[in-house]
Formats: C-alpha cells, sequence, structure tokens
C-alpha cells in the first residue's frame, strides 16, 4: 500500500468519528458563557485593539491574571518573553506567569484555575493536543481551561493557538495538496500527503473549523477541503494581525483585529471532479457582528451552479508592508455588488469568485 494511500485512509477514519461529534453540537450555544479570541498570527507588540480587547475581558468579572500557554512553541522562553514584554505594554499592572510544556499537571491546573485568560501562543498545533488532550480524551488541564470558560474567562490563541479551537484541527499542508495537486519536485521517497490533513482539535469552538495565516498563505483550498471531509458546514480563516472573537453563550462573532477574517460556509458544496463549487464567502472586518448559530440554523443559500461570463484575473502581488496579498483583494474585490467573475491563479490550483449579493461571495476552488 503506498504512504499516498495509507494517508487517506487514516484520514477516513478520522472523518467518519469527526462527523458523529459533529452532528451533535453542531447548533446551539455550548452552556458557557466565556470568550474565545482567534488570532491569525503576527501577534506583533503594537497589534493594539486584540491586546485591549484581550485585557479587557480578561478584567471584565474581577482582576485580571493571565496565563500564558506556549505547548505549541519551540524556543518556549524566547516566546514566553515576547509575549509578557506585550502584555506589560498594554497591561503594566495584570500579573502574567507561564505555562511551559513541562508544567507539571498539578502546577497547570492550579494557574489555569486561579487564571481569567489564557494566551496560547504559536507553533505546532499538534503539540497543544499532545500534551492536553491526547488521543481527544479529556485530562485534568482542559478540565480547568473548561472551567475557566463556564466562569466566564477568555481562551485566546495566535497561529497554532488559532489553528487548535474547534473540534476539528487541520494540521497542515498546503491549499494544492488538500486538493490533491502534487508538488512538481515531489520527492518519490518521501511523497507529500495529499488531501484532507485533520484531526481532533481542543473542542473549545463547537460551531467551526478555524484557521490561520489565512491569505498570506493562500489556505481557502484547505479549508474548504476541511470542511467537506469532517462534515463541518462553516470554516472562520483568519489573516495575520487579524482577530475574531466568539462569545460561546451566544454563537456571535466579532472582527476584533485591523486585518481581515473570512467565513466560509460550504453547506451547497459541490463537486465537479476534484473542483469545489457552489461555495460562500463573508469577509470579516473589524467591528462586523454575524452570529454562527444563527448560519447553521438557517438553510444554505441557493447558489449558481457555475461561474459564467468574463473572467478577470486577478494578480498575484509579493506579501508586503502594504498587505496588498492576492487571497485577501479577490473575496474584497468581490464581496462588492455588480463586480464580474474574478480567478486568482496559483501554483497548482485557482479560485474562482463572484458577487452573491449583501456583501457575501460565492466561489469555487480546484486544480487547474
Amino acid at each position: 500500500m503506498s504512504l499516498r494511500r495509507l494517508v487517506s485512509l487514516l484520514a477516513l477514519a478520522f472523518v467518519v468519528s469527526a462527523c458523529a461529534s459533529t452532528q451533535r453540537s453542531a447548533l446551539g450555544p455550548t452552556g458557557a458563557s466565556g470568550t474565545l479570541l482567534i488570532v491569525g498570527g503576527g501577534l506583533d507588540d503594537d497589534s493594539r485593539p486584540i491586546y485591549e480587547r484581550f485585557v479587557g475581558l480578561a478584567s471584565a468579572r474581577g482582576p485580571a491574571n493571565i496565563v500564558v500557554m506556549t505547548a505549541a512553541t519551540g524556543p518556549e522562553e524566547v516566546e514566553i518573553t515576547d509575549k509578557t514584554e506585550s502584555l506589560r505594554i498594554w497591561a503594566p499592572d495584570v500579573p502574567v506567569r507561564a505555562v511551559r510544556r513541562e508544567t507539571s499537571t498539578q502546577e497547570t491546573v492550579a494557574a489555569i484555575d486561579a487564571a481569567t485568560a489564557l494566551l496560547f501562543t504559536g507553533g505546532d498545533q499538534k503539540r497543544i493536543t499532545a500534551r492536553y488532550r491526547p488521543n481527544d480524551t479529556d485530562t485534568p488541564e482542559w478540565l480547568a481551561m473548561r472551567r475557566l470558560l463556564a466562569r466566564g474567562g477568555v481562551i485566546a490563541g495566535c497561529s497554532a493557538g488559532d489553528a487548535m479551537m474547534g473540534e476539528v484541527m487541520l494540521l497542515g499542508g498546503s491549499s494544492a495538496a488538500a486538493l490533491g495537486v502534487a508538488p512538481k519536485d515531489d520527492d518519490p521517497k518521501d511523497p507529500t500527503p495529499l488531501g484532507p490533513r485533520v484531526a481532533p482539535g481542543m473542542r473549545f469552538l463547537p460551531w467551526a473549523v478555524t484557521d490561520s495565516h489565512f491569505f498570506e498563505r493562500d489556505r481557502v483550498g484547505r479549508l474548504v477541503v476541511a470542511l467537506e471531509a469532517s462534515g463541518k458546514r462553516l470554516g472562520l480563516g483568519v489573516g495575520e494581525d487579524g482577530c475574531v472573537e466568539v462569545d460561546l453563550a451566544t454563537g456571535m462573532v466579532r472582527g476584533v483585529g485591523v486585518s481581515e477574517s473570512l467565513l466560509v460556509d460550504v453547506g451547497r458544496l459541490a463537486r465537479d471532479g476534484a473542483r469545489r463549487t457552489q461555495l460562500l464567502a463573508c469577509v470579516i472586518r473589524q467591528g462586523d457582528e454575524l452570529s454562527l448559530v444563527d448560519r447553521l440554523a438557517s438553510p444554505p443559500q441557493a447558489l449558481p451552479a457555475g461561474l459564467a461570463g468574463a473572467v478577470r484575473d486577478v494578480p498575484v502581488v509579493e506579501p508586503g508592508q502594504n498587505r496588498q496579498l492576492a487571497s485577501w483583494r479577490i473575496f474584497r474585490t468581490a464581496s462588492r455588488p455588480g463586480n464580474g467573475a474574478e480567478r486568482l491563479a496559483l501554483e497548482g490550483w485557482d479560485v474562482l469568485a463572484l458577487p452573491a449579493g449583501n456583501g457575501e461571495v460565492v466561489f469555487e476552488v480546484g486544480p487547474r
């Protein structure tokens, strides 16, 4: 059996189990009263809206007590210093402590039970689940995190801390590989795994799959494939220095960071070979609010079967300080009424998008 075939079978086995849990918790608030802050990556010291909102939520029910969780990060001490100094800029009087991968269960539970807010740093999301929810099982640390949310606390996560939030977690890989496109220079002795790469996440967010560095790394294709494979209808792709806030008591999402995010809805997903069509998206800007619960309770919007007519090619601009990223621009432009269809051609795959009305975008992704 080939390595690619084995990977596909393992992914399918996970999908079957994930779909069952998805159906149990897809609708309705969770009973918790806490908040999630999902940061797409690149949480710089001057990301004022995000830090101020995090500190505000941490102190909403009394004096703030923040714990930085570094399980995902390779050089933990560097990240601890970075995030501690960043927090001191915006909250000089708030106590901040760190919990490392090697911190004992007893110490970790005590720190979480005393905290009003947790901040998960970036790195590899598999390290987070391996440490705090191995084999998708409850641990004392995870139960302490649930208690934190139940008493109205906040859990924030950046990059890997973004990716781990849901019941289903993306493990990595490119959009091209997720759509079945092997790299031209693929090593036959160590081939790139193709198809969806998903696993159980930390199960804080029941309504959506989350993805980080979303526009900067052209990740819409892999998010669509992960949603299709897991049976989840909604995805939240968060850009670098972007942030979405999720109120677990109501299912409301609000844009927080100056960079934007994307809600992806695959409720009408159709297949044309390897292409995924009849997809819907909505750009989430700073201050925008929407309800995941209401969205899931509503039937998916009827969409055109194909994107006909003239198509404008979106030029790819290298990422820079101006944030003119092609994966962001195609959805931002297509969200405006009256615009025509647009195509973004990337390495081995593409995105086609068209205004769907009410600021939403109908799109499709697939190999080219």
